[in-house]
């Protein structure tokens, strides 16, 4: 899976954790922090339950990860070397 899908498919869980408050589209368009899209604690939470779900992976908050949940590149990096 490339770096690329990997992002759109985050987009899209962005969107569903916002309850559409941030669509795919304007995630994906990159440059912001989710957060300043408008991206609350509470739909953080539910992306990183998402994320942890679809891509068996577990995001340690301890360690950055609150952070790295902000930035979709950053997020999508991270799942592609795993």
């Amino acid at each position: 899976m490339t770096q690329q899908v990997i992002k759109e498919r985050l987009a899209q869980l962005v969107a569903e954790s916002s309850d559409g408050a941030i669509p795919a589209e304007e995630a994906l368009a990159g440059g912001t922090a989710l957060s300043a899209l408008g991206l609350t604690s509470l739909s953080r939470m539910r992306l990183i339950d998402a994320v942890e779900d679809e891509y068996g992976v577990e995001i340690d908050l301890d360690d950055n990860g609150w952070d790295l949940v902000d930035d979709l590149d950053s997020l999508a990096s991270f799942l592609t070397a795993r």
